[in-house]
């Protein structure tokens, strides 16, 4: 496992190599090749040691067949929509009494607006709440992905020279060793997804596309062919040094870069951070984030006084030595300071707890699931400190007032730049975080808002085109 340091060297050749050699001006389809193999390469390069559960491939397959049948009745009979929204089953994480509502978008589809929902299962742990959404999808993508690969192998792009290029370059000056077919196949994959979407966008005539997370080629070409406006939500950690995220000295167009119309970041720290990009200066906007909105609302009602309450966010990270690293937290703690230990797993990239399994001998620690209640929001909302390795919701907790700690294991060097000693902390001993826990500082709320817009539903709505939010009034109006 390389270290911070190296992986930074690492990644900094890789910016290097892809402005030498001028990867992004390849073209395939009028959009950049490179542009949808950065992601995946990035990663490869980084070495991050990121635990996340695959599902298996007949259950992937069997899904693909019966979104296959409902795509087509939506192409075949489906009506336009207002909206087309794509998410993923892990956002099914806000109880509403015996139902569940999406993070991301059902507080606005709440407003009323007709819309057509794609719902990406992405963890096996959220059945339960897929029974009981509030919103459920009309299909599950995986059919894009399925027929998108089906269709590349058969019928690939013409891009093999550069693919070859590439793979000889990757492992002539960073030692890193990927296949030309591999490669190709990305590129394939995405052509044929555009080219799928483009039959349901003409069909459903959405005014808008509204998506919850980076890398929806398909989905961004085939809304720019059908002159739909795409809007991206910012997903956790996402700032210039992000993989999705375009250097500035990058020619050509948002459809040949395969940017978003608009990038619906969370507030305006964000944007600063992606001021180097072709993101943050041409489609940056701060909408902030719901839960937050949620989140500072329940913090400022009374709160449980039962001592300290950490809250720690997992992410899939370092896993074994993150649970050492606990472990040791809890021994070490000051005998005469009431405390409690809230452990938060990620949804996705700890599904199972049984690794944190140990820590139950701990009887102030409490290890919650991913799609276990409470949610995220509410732990940090009667937080009084977080602790993570790299995961967003170290800034989450800002944006609520909550102070954050980064603990040195591998991939906290990703939130490192942030440490001021007041909001952020370097958790450099677990002793530091029993440190920074007795001693309490009123939030800076003005600071806080930086981290996260307020009014999120109103700030996402007023990007929607014009005629989303004409058909809503006028179906509101006619309401008794």
């Amino acid at each position: 496992m390389i270290d911070g340091e190296e992986r930074a060297a690492r990644l900094e050749r890789l910016f290097e190599l892809e402005r030498k050699h001028d990867l992004f001006s390849f073209r395939i389809d009028g959009w950049s090749a490179w542009r949808v193999m950065r992601n995946p390469i990035y990663w490869l390069v980084a070495e991050l040691p990121v635990s996340r559960p695959g599902r298996p491939a007949y259950v992937r397959i069997l899904e693909a067949m019966r979104g296959t049948l409902n795509l087509a009745r939506l192409i075949a009979f489906g009506g336009r929509r207002e909206l087309l929204v794509k998410t993923c089953r892990s956002a099914l994480r806000v109880a509403r009494g015996p139902q569940y509502e999406d993070v991301y978008f059902d507080s606005l589809l709440r407003r009323g607006y007709s819309c057509l929902k794609l719902e990406e299962i992405n963890s096996p742990d959220f059945e339960t709440q897929a029974a009981a959404a509030w919103r459920p999808p009309d299909l599950n993508p995986v059919v894009f992905t399925f027929w998108g690969r089906v269709l590349g192998r058969l019928f690939p792009a013409d891009a093999m020279p550069f693919c070859s290029r590439v793979a000889e370059l990757l492992k002539a000056e960073l030692q890193v060793v990927v296949s030309p077919d591999w490669l190709l196949m990305r590129v394939s994959t995405v052509v044929w997804q555009a080219r799928l979407y483009s039959l349901l966008l003409a069909r459903s005539r959405p005014g808008a596309i509204l998506v919850s997370d980076t890398g929806e080629y398909g989905l961004r070409l085939a809304a720019h062919r059908q002159g739909i406006r795409f809007i991206e939500l910012q997903h956790g950690v996402f700032d210039a040094s992000q993989p999705d995220a375009i250097p500035l000295w990058v020619e050509g167009s948002a459809v040949e870069l395969v940017l978003p119309d608009v990038l619906a970041t969370r507030g305006d720290y964000w944007s600063e951070q992606l001021a180097s990009t072709r993101q943050g200066r041409d489609h940056a906007v701060a909408v902030g984030d719901a839960m937050t909105d949620w989140a500072r609302a329940r913090r400022n009602t009374a709160r449980e006084g039962r001592g300290v309450h950490l809250v720690l966010t997992s992410q899939g990270l370092d896993t074994s030595r993150l649970v050492d690293w606990i472990d040791e937290l809890a021994n070490c703690a000051p005998a005469s300071l009431e405390w409690r230990l809230s452990i938060k797993l990620h949804p996705v990239y700890d599904c199972s707890p049984h690794a944190f399994e140990r820590l139950k001998k701990h009887e102030r620690i409490r290890i919650i699931s991913g799609a276990e209640q409470p949610n995220v929001f509410e732990l940090l909302a009667d937080g009084d400190l977080h602790l993570t390795i790299a995961s967003a919701c170290h800034f989450d907790a800002a944006a609520i007032g909550v102070r954050s700690m980064v603990i040195p294991l591998a991939g906290h060097e990703l939130l490192t730049k942030t440490i001021d000693g007041k909001l952020f902390f370097l958790a450099c001993t677990q002793s530091k975080v029993w440190e920074v826990a007795a001693n309490a500082d009123a939030p800076d709320l003005v600071r806080a808002n930086r981290f996260s817009s307020p009014g999120y539903v109103d700030n996402l709505a007023a990007l929607l085109p014009s005629t989303s939010s004409t058909l809503v009034e006028a179906e509101l109006a006619s309401c008794p």
